[in-house]
């Protein structure tokens, strides 16, 4: 009786457990994507996931074009068309075979080559979970030069293609960023608005991963967000330094690994000694894991051209491993990776700030490439300024009833797509590489721009009858604009893609006259500036660099909405008024009272700044240190790597060109020698910063010496107690403080500069807490940026460089153009005031920080014709009319993100919410807005709010896994109560939305 009693109540643990398990296993393949199928795991032994893959850069040693179709071999002998179909016919050989497939950008091209047989093979691939889509994206991006802006864009644009061609199946789940150089935390929490599990990536400190492997952290938990606990996402690492096989174990045709031969008769037999080799690296690498489940990487850079090779290998070390007793070898993919890792219930660290620097070694600080490039940096910023306007006009005009070709915006969405990539965007590809990403945006921009004309034209309700097309300067940086040079009669048109009105500053070439410039408000003042430089070098057909500049405000543009100006020439008027007004040597303070400047009268350097109330002592120059040629240890600063040789250098005291105080804007024009300019200008009324106009290069390489060139902003009596904060790809700021890092420690005397250096894409900012003081410089592109001492803000803006830095792009950072080095112009804002004071303008000056980033991030787009063309009516209706796509601005806290054109007659809405919790009193608040009362011209009736990408509707999305183990929750709840949107701090919601006229 006892006996049948015990027996009885044994069943019943054993059911119940069992039970328990079915449920937690239920939940499991909840959050799994249906399309996902994995391997059976053995929970008494080490199971080993092999993931392969091909890492294919859109662009490196190759363009991309040459590296799809096989082109230009010296460089690097691959065919990336190649690489998919080769994997169709392996894995449709073998069902138990699995592969991952990354960049949409490459899937795309060979989606639209391939015959109808292989793309079928290819879906049904994906439907059995053979083929597992893997990030998504149109590239693998970077995560320290790009803007979060950009980034959403590219993971958009990837998943509308896998939508349209791949369906369901094809919606990536999780993140794989193998190659970046440094991680960041926005772009965790990025991924996980996106829906995504977690992601798995390879390159981290050093320092970093000797932690990590002694105390088995090699999984971990990220909260990608300080504003939202919920923003978690999974991340594991590779147990190899980066994402190749283990050593001896790449078997593809470009390693030159030996093969398993697994004949026993054969006498190059090798298979039990391969797979103990195997089994040893297993047993020491499992070590740095949680659980019992380990990810082995099984593929490298453009791999798979001939993936029978590498499948039969594996094949025969998965076989090798059948009756082992202590490891299970099994095909396998991310997701079902970090099924296992769930169902084991591992407890994680959480990881709360981000990844940079990223020290490979103790001289290789992967800092450099935060400013490498720096033109391009900016174009491709000026580019994304383009498509948002593109986007918005195409949007407005459909939904408005008009035509537009939406088509126009492909070119540009694609290859700013690109531009995202770990090796585009970073300035880290080979010199004919960069100068090819210039091209495919120069030609997007050109595409996307075409239809502004006709588009405005709608929106406007004026008939221009085809006599003018309006186009922008994208060579004003360098004074040269054929549009406003030569025309006697400019019409100027200025669109804010912004949800705020915003005064901004136009600045137009000009040659020789005197203007009168009539807009709806009636004439405006203006003044005429020279260039920061004669820019004799640039060498173009039929332009010629300007010898001046008109300087207007464009007051007031309407969010989403546009202002027209005419500038007429006077070619009699010629009076003093009309030209530039330079003053005496003893002129040194400039602006006034609620933003100005004074210049030190010995140094000619910025001695002080006036703003928001206060006065401080602030000091700025620019420096340079000369790069370290790796003489000693092969370890030299190049694209990739900034290595300072010595102390820093400063420049001799600068020469005062001239000082000119205008109607609108006032200038002091700096010469540090023969290749520093710069102009220090503040404009008047209510632009609230203080501007700096740089221009640097060419660089002075001619003593066989590198050089990287610092601007340094200094506050006198300025305790930021080795405390600085930068942004994080321009939404949420991290905490930086000087020789430490958060969760490890490293010797900060080997380099002291570098290991200081980290990506700056918006602004850098340094508090004194017991003054109550806040300075922050805003910037144009990404730049590398640091405080190395007290009341220190040092940003590096130029680099050239003579070595190779032996990362592998296989050739010195020296660029040249026109015939010499690469000259570099930017522009950094100053924004100074009390830290947590509630000026007069009703903000704090982290709130006038977060306002001028976007304005300057999305700035007004501006048109130009020659208005002698138009007629009377036209021209007055054009001068009378302001026009807005919104029925009022919305609140300063919220930002249309996102308005384009989407699919099936519906149209992509992002409304964000710009601010940090505790920024603001107000302004960091939660905020509600109806979405059918935002716009003028058409009305919301139907809004369905989706994941960041677009892609997947959160009324059913799947379940999410929780890390509590308490069970399941959703990924976020809908944020829509009838039309009525509320927005959190740093909240982004995304929806596809159907209007009515």
């Amino acid at each position: 009786m006892m006996r049948s009693t015990v027996r009885v109540l044994c069943c019943l643990l054993v059911l119940v457990a069992y039970s328990a398990t079915a449920f937690r296993i239920k939940e499991v393949q909840d959050v799994l994507n249906s399309c996902v199928q994995c391997h059976d795991t053995d929970p008494d032994k080490i199971n080993v996931h092999l993931i392969h893959h091909s890492h294919d850069d859109v662009g490196w040693l190759k363009t991309l074009d040459q590296y799809y179709w096989g082109l230009n071999n010296g460089d690097a002998n691959v065919a990336v068309q190649n690489i998919l179909t080769s994997v169709v016919k392996a894995l449709w050989e073998v069902p138990e075979r699995r592969f991952i497939q990354v960049e949409t950008a490459f899937f795309w091209k060979w989606w639209q080559n391939e015959s109808d047989d292989l793309k079928a093979k290819l879906k049904t691939l994906v439907e059995n979970g053979q083929l597992e889509i893997i990030n998504g994206g149109w590239s693998m991006n970077d995560e320290a030069c790009v803007n979060y802006q950009s980034t959403i864009d590219q993971f958009t644009w990837g998943f509308r293609i896998l939508n349209e061609t791949l369906g369901e199946c094809g919606k990536p789940t999780f993140g794989w960023q193998i190659d970046p150089f440094g991680h960041s935390r926005e772009h965790a929490s990025i991924l996980y608005r996106l829906g995504f599990d977690g992601l798995v990536f390879s390159r981290l400190d050093k320092n970093d991963k000797s932690l990590r492997k002694e105390n088995s952290d090699f999984e971990f938990l990220w909260q990608g967000s300080a504003n939202d606990e919920d923003n978690v996402v999974f991340g594991a690492l590779t147990p190899e330094d980066i994402y190749y096989p283990p050593s001896g174990f790449c078997f593809d045709i470009l390693c030159e690994d030996d093969k398993i031969i697994d004949d026993p008769d054969d006498e190059a037999f090798n298979a039990e000694a391969r797979a103990q080799a195997f089994a040893d690296k297993v047993k020491e690498q499992v070590k740095w894991y949680k659980t019992n489940h380990l990810l082995v990487t099984m593929g490298g850079d453009f791999q798979y051209q001939a993936a029978e090779i590498n499948f039969q290998n594996s094949d025969k070390l998965i076989k090798a491993f059948e009756h082992h007793e202590d490891i299970k070898l099994i095909y396998s993919t991310p997701s079902c990776y970090l099924k296992a890792v769930y169902e084991a219930q591992p407890t994680l660290q959480v990881k709360t700030d981000d990844f940079f620097p990223y020290g490979s070694a103790d001289h290789s600080y992967w800092a450099g490439y935060f400013t490498s490039r720096p033109n391009f940096k900016r174009f491709e910023r000026t580019s994304h300024n383009v498509l948002q306007v593109a986007k918005q006009l195409s949007a407005l005009a459909l939904a408005s009833g008009q035509e537009a070709d939406v088509d126009s915006l492909r070119a540009l969405r694609e290859n700013i797509g690109v531009a995202q990539h770990h090796d585009s965007i970073t300035g880290t590809a080979k010199q004919h590489v960069s100068k090819d990403y210039t091209k495919l945006l120069a030609r997007g921009v050109s595409q996307a721009e075409a239809p502004f004309t006709k588009l405005l034209e709608g929106l406007l309700e004026v008939d221009l009858s085809g006599s003018v097309n309006l186009t922008s300067c994208l060579l004003a940086n360098i004074s040269v604009c054929t549009a406003s040079q030569t025309s006697e009669n400019l019409l100027v048109v200025v669109y804010n893609p912004l949800s705020w009105p915003v005064d901004f500053p136009v600045r137009l070439p000009v040659d020789e006259g005197s203007f009168i410039i009539v807009g709806s408000d009636g004439v405006e003042a203006y003044d005429v500036t020279t260039p920061i430089s004669s820019f004799s070098y640039v060498k173009l057909d039929e332009a010629k660099p300007a010898a001046r500049e008109l300087v207007f405000i464009a007051s007031q543009v309407p969010p989403l909405g546009v202002k027209s100006y005419v500038i007429t020439k006077d070619l009699v008027k010629n009076s003093q008024s009309a030209v530039e007004r330079k003053l005496e040597e003893d002129v040194l303070k400039f602006g006034d009272e609620s933003a100005g400047f004074e210049i030190d009268e010995e140094t000619n350097l910025l001695k002080s700044v006036t703003m928001n109330g206060v006065t401080l002592p602030v000091s700025q120059t620019f420096l340079h240190y000369l790069s370290h040629d790796g003489r000693d240890d092969n370890d030299p600063s190049g694209a990739y790597i900034f290595r300072p040789d010595g102390e820093i250098i400063p420049f001799n005291k600068p020469a005062i060109l001239s000082k000119t105080q205008g109607e609108v804007v006032d200038e002091v024009h700096q010469r540090f020698n023969e290749w520093i300019t710069q102009i220090i200008r503040v404009y008047k009324g209510a632009q609230n910063y203080i501007e700096f106009d740089w221009l640097v290069g060419p660089l002075n390489i001619s003593d066989d010496k590198g050089m990287e060139v610092v601007t340094r902003f200094t506050v006198d009596n300025f305790n930021n107690e080795r405390t600085f904060y930068t942004d994080s790809n321009g939404r949420e700021m991290i905490q930086r403080v000087r020789n430490k890092r958060p969760t490890y420690s490293y010797d900060s005397s080997i380099e002291p500069v570098a290991s200081n250096y980290y990506p700056v894409t918006s602004k850098l900012v340094i508090k004194d807490e017991d003054g109550e003081l806040e300075v922050a410089v805003l910037n144009d592109r990404s730049q590398a940026g640091t405080s190395l001492g007290e009341g220190q803000i040092e940003l590096m803006v130029h680099r050239r460089d003579v070595k190779d830095d032996a990362k592998g792009v296989g050739e010195a950072l020296n660029d040249t153009e026109f015939d010499q080095g690469i000259v570099a112009r930017g522009q950094h804002y100053l924004i100074l005031g009390p830290s947590s004071t509630l000026l007069e303008q009703g903000k704090t000056v982290a709130a006038q920080e977060r306002i001028l980033a976007h304005q300057k991030l999305l700035q007004p787009w501006v048109g130009m014709a020659e208005a002698g063309d138009l007629t009377v009516e036209a021209l007055e209706k054009l001068m009378s009319k302001t026009y807005s796509a919104l029925s009022k601005s919305l609140p300063e806290n919220v930002n249309i993100l996102t308005l384009e054109p989407w699919a099936d007659y519906t149209y992509l809405l992002r409304l964000e919410h710009i601010f940090e919790k505790n920024e603001d009193p107000e302004l960091s608040s939660p905020v509600t807005v109806n979405l059918q009362e935002i716009f003028s011209g058409f009305v919301v009736r139907k809004a369905v709010e989706t994941t960041l990408g677009a892609n997947r509707e959160l009324a059913g999305l799947k379940t999410k896994y929780d890390w509590s183990y308490k069970g399941t929750y959703k990924y976020a709840k809908q944020s829509l109560a009838g039309l009525d949107v509320t927005l959190q701090p740093m909240d982004i919601k995304t929806f596809i939305i159907e209007v009515s006229r």
